[in-house]
């Protein structure tokens, strides 16, 4: 199973979005995916059940993470190839009282390997936040995306999640964590400053930056309201999202050849 971390600690720039559509292109690949959320908001949770029902599972990453209880994920499609591990406001919990506990860090990468048998990705939202959860996913993770808004703080916040994933490299956390793409994302061509700001991601890091990035559109909140992925509501975007996952996975199957 790869693990595949959506983190930025700056909210609202599609991480939710990002697993959500990638999952979505992953299963059309032929894929099982698990998608763990670990956003006390619940964003990712939110998207496939009832707001008021979050609040009343039984069983989620709180469980996980304190109890070291393997839960059940919650079964998305009825063929089980996508499943969730999902959460709400308890996994709050887990930023004060995770610490406590030996070799914490390592905790969320020590559990999924419960379920490494049963998927092809796992696909984490992480919250909009630095602290225990995302240094948790950090360690789980074979690959980071970091989504970032095409506008001027945006662009500024990167460096905070890029140092913080050499970090995790650098002490050990784990050695083998890379970025694999910065994702621009919310962008409109249309509009200057976007075009500035995509522009200088580029000059900036290079190579890292995906070769398209998602575009701004309404498509993506009505696909919130339905509870679908963009695919169903726009093609174009779900070609998109399907193109991103096709080199996803010709890159992920090379680090399973060399594992």
């Amino acid at each position: 199973m790869i693990t595949i971390a959506f983190s930025n600690q700056k909210g609202g720039v599609g991480k939710t979005t990002g697993t959500i559509n990638l999952t979505a292109a992953l299963y059309r690949a032929g894929k099982r995916v698990l998608i763990g959320d670990l956003d006390p908001q619940g964003s990712a949770t939110e998207y496939f059940i009832s707001p008021m029902l979050p609040a009343d599972l039984s069983q989620t990453m709180t469980n996980l993470l304190l109890d070291g209880a393997v839960i059940s994920p919650i079964v998305l499609r009825q063929d089980g190839a996508i499943q969730l591990l999902p959460s709400n406001n308890k996994l709050k919990r887990v930023e004060r009282e995770l610490p406590d506990y030996k070799n914490h860090e390592r905790t969320l990468k020590r559990m999924l390997k419960h379920y490494q048998a049963d998927f092809d990705y796992c696909v984490l939202d992480c919250p909009p936040t630095t602290g225990e959860l995302t240094t948790n996913a950090l360690a789980a993770a074979d690959w980071v995306i970091v989504p970032v808004e095409t506008k001027l703080m945006g662009e500024r916040t990167v460096k905070m999640i890029l140092d913080e994933i050499t970090e995790a490299r650098e002490s050990e956390l784990n050695a083998q964590l890379k970025v694999w793409r910065i994702l621009p994302t919310q962008y409109d061509a249309r509009t200057l400053h976007h075009r500035e700001i995509l522009a200088a991601l580029r000059d900036k890091h290079g190579e890292i930056i995906y070769e398209e990035p998602v575009k701004a559109t309404v498509k993506y909140q009505d696909a919130v309201t339905l509870k679908v992925d963009i695919s169903e509501l726009d093609p174009t975007q779900g070609d998109y999202w399907d193109k991103m996952a096709a080199h996803l996975i010709a890159e992920t199957t090379i680090l399973v050849e060399v594992r």
